[in-house]
Parts: structure tokens; C-alpha cells; sequence
């Protein structure tokens, strides 16, 4: 029986396109910062690219709960932050809110927050020389067992690692902080 493999779409093409990118950016890292800089930069540039593209999502968030959602989340990064709570200042139900948040960030609310604590401790971690225990409460997190945890899920290496590769490599980290964020559609 013949099968025909489906043809990738551009969509499909980009993405292997960027983790082949990012996969040979972690694999110069420890060698040629500069070559693992210009892969990243690529990368960011082919997000960058996809992002201008996309337009408005149906069913998604208008831009105003964007903006009120993103303030909310930000404002209260260091306390729990329920969706109930957040879907209040955009007038929408909890369920409502979850699908449409859903569609317009392309994650669901929990695992945004938590890229958004992220981001906060590898903000702090650059910027700061407070022990990580201190990190984790300053975003939110029970402790710095918590934090070690999830930053382990979200970047597949603990925090004193990471941190420690930031100290050898500062150039190579601020290009790879442009590539992680998540943005709305």
C-alpha cells in the first residue's frame, strides 16, 4: 500500500525552522556564544515575522481585557492569582474568560501565569543577587522548591544552573529573553 506523507505547511516549515534554531543555539551555547546569539536572533526574527501576521482571533479577548489581563497579572505576580479574580475587572464569567484567554494567548490561564512567574524570576535572577528562596516568594511561588520545579518544567534546567549560565553568558541570555515571551494573537 502506498502512502503519501501530507506536504508541511508554512506554518509546520517555520516551526521545525525555529526549533532547529533554538536546538543549535543550546549546542553552541557552551562553545560560540556569538553563533548561539545569531541563532536566537533568527528565531526571535521568525516569531517577530509570524506575530505581525496573525490577525485577531473570533471568540478571543478584545484589546482592552488584553491590556487589563496583562496589568492584572503583572500587578499581582507576588500573591495567588485566581482566574475568577482576573475575569471580574474584564466582565466576563470564569468559564467565558478561560476559553477566550485560551484563544487570544494560545496557552491556558494557569500555564501563562506561570511563564509569567517565570520570566519574573529569570528577571530577578539577571538583576539581582537575592538567594533564590527570596526569588521564588517575590513571584509568587510557596518556595524555592516550588520555583526550582516549575523553572525546571518551563526551561528544562534548574534555577542555580540557569543563573549561573547567565553570569558566563549575559549577551546570549538578553537575545533569548526576546524569543520567550508569549504574546497575544
Amino acid at each position: 500500500m502506498l502512502t503519501i506523507a501530507p506536504v508541511p505547511d508554512a506554518v509546520t516549515r517555520r516551526r521545525d525552522e525555529i526549533a532547529v534554531l533554538l536546538r543549535d543555539a543550546l549546542t553552541l551555547l557552551d562553545n560560540d556564544s556569538h553563533a548561539a546569539a545569531s541563532c536566537l536572533q533568527k528565531a526571535a526574527e521568525l516569531l517577530r515575522d509570524k506575530a505581525a501576521e496573525t490577525p485577531p482571533v473570533a471568540g478571543g479577548l478584545a484589546p482592552w481585557q488584553v491590556r487589563r489581563v496583562h496589568a492584572y497579572i503583572q500587578e499581582h505576580l507576588t500573591a495567588p492569582i485566581r482566574i475568577r479574580d482576573v475575569a471580574l475587572p474584564v466582565r466576563l464569567s470564569t468559564s467565558y474568560f478561560s476559553r477566550a484567554f485560551r484563544i487570544t494567548f494560545g496557552v491556558p490561564f494557569t500555564q501563562y501565569v506561570i511563564h509569567q512567574r517565570m520570566e519574573q524570576a529569570k528577571r530577578l535572577m539577571t538583576t539581582t543577587t537575592e538567594p533564590l528562596s527570596h526569588i521564588a516568594l517575590s513571584c509568587g511561588l510557596a518556595d524555592q522548591a516550588h520555583l526550582t520545579r516549575l523553572f525546571r518544567q518551563t526551561m528544562g534546567v534548574t534555577p542555580a544552573a540557569w543563573r549561573r549560565r547567565v553570569q558566563d553568558f549575559p549577551d546570549v541570555v538578553a537575545d533569548a529573553q526576546a524569543v520567550s515571551e508569549p504574546q497575544a494573537a
